[in-house]
């Protein structure tokens, strides 16, 4: 993804706004924290006040402008995780791109402040109502006892431009959802909202780019060990199954237990999420079932400008199945073909972008009821 560059319509807007509602990122070392970053110095509405860093000498040390070009990183201070509580005294929201157990510690403390959450963790992600407590759930996904689990009820899953959050009283906790469920339930949902496809018959193979494993240091991730290759990994055992589980019965009120692989791409950045199913009802012709398909998405993305789709077969929507077209932006680009009763759908994201930080700063444009796309229009990805 190295020929990928970024094509910035609004050159002048690089530096936090001198006003706007202060916010915080806890982990802005990470890749997550870093485009989080990036995309709130750009915000109109936004100021990034500062970046909390760990209490280590290598915390002391971190500074935004060390990893971000843009000139407003130099203006961020760096807060240590000791005077945390202080700090949230005047913060409208606190974003968490840390490690779930660390959300799962962090949020109760913000929202205790009156401070709004958008946690880009799991920790309040799965919650449904099954053969499984919620803590049996976490224990089995993430290996973890789930301690705040009134909060884990209370969290508004922001799968934007779904999610509609009831009115809440006081601070307003977000899960911003995984970055493999993003790509998958942008394609999913309006076919099975519509009840185009057979829920049973729905399978997932989807592949991500190097960054979706974090910035830690970890052998697997190694350019030797992923140079050449496209490996399977976490087999019946991702965290984002259950997540799109739940998702699927929250907003189109269907129960599906798909297939679902995910793969390690020998690329940076990325996802591309391949979905297979049987249509209901298949129309006379292929064309006529892709006109049905097109007009799902149609009627599910009108007014959201971040979304392309369309079927295969033209020059505009054959380039919608290029990574390189959509790394480094906020936008899902979906497209499809039928044969007969087979659909065969396809959903590329950015896993940084729309499957992290920038659906985080969709979920907090949320919370200021303003347009989701507000501060994310500017980017596009080009050969």
């Amino acid at each position: 993804m190295s020929s990928t560059t970024l094509e910035q319509k609004n050159q002048g807007q690089t530096a936090a706004p001198a006003t706007g509602h202060r916010v915080a990122i806890v982990g802005a070392r990470g890749y997550s924290g870093q485009e989080l970053a990036r995309l709130l110095l750009r915000h109109p509405e936004a100021r990034l006040a500062g970046c909390f860093a760990s209490n280590s000498s290598t915390g002391t040390s971190f500074q935004l402008s060390h990893l971000l070009p843009e000139p407003g990183a130099k203006h961020v201070p760096t807060w240590l995780m000791a005077e945390f509580d202080e700090k949230l005294a005047d913060l409208h929201t606190v974003f968490l791109a840390t490690p779930a157990e660390v959300s799962l510690e962090l949020a109760p403390r913000a929202l205790a402040k009156n401070v709004n959450v958008v946690d880009l963790s799991g920790a309040f992600r799965l919650k449904q109502a099954t053969n499984q407590s919620p803590n049996e759930k976490y224990r089995k996904w993430y290996g973890f006892e789930h301690t705040e689990l009134e909060l884990l009820l209370q969290a508004d899953y922001g799968l934007q431009p779904f999610a509609r959050p009831a009115p809440h009283s006081g601070a307003r906790l977000v899960a911003n959802p995984g970055c493999y469920a993003t790509a998958v339930l942008m394609a999913a949902l309006p076919l099975l909202e519509s009840g185009l496809i057979i829920p049973e018959s729905l399978v997932i193979d989807a592949k991500s780019g190097t960054s979706g494993g974090g910035r830690k240091a970890s052998e697997n991730l190694l350019f030797t060990e992923v140079e050449g290759e496209c490996l399977p990994y976490k087999i019946a055992k991702h965290q984002h199954w259950p997540e799109i589980v739940e998702a699927a019965w929250l907003f189109a009120q269907e129960e599906i237990a798909p297939f679902f692989t995910t793969h390690l791409l020998n690329t940076r950045r990325g996802i591309i999420a391949s979905l297979y199913a049987k249509l209901k009802k298949p129309a006379d012709t292929d064309a006529a079932s892709e006109a049905r398909i097109q007009s799902a998405f149609a009627e599910t993305y009108s007014g959201y400008p971040l979304v392309r789709f369309g079927a295969l077969g033209s020059p505009e929507t054959d380039a919608l199945l290029s990574l390189k077209r959509v790394v480094g932006t906020p936008r899902t680009h979906i497209t499809f073909r039928v044969d007969g009763d087979k659909l065969y759908v396809f959903s590329t994201i950015d896993n940084l972008v729309k499957g992290a930080a920038g659906q985080a700063v969709e979920n907090f444009n949320r919370l200021l009821d303003r347009p989701l796309h507000l501060g994310l229009t500017d980017m596009e990805g080009v050969l």
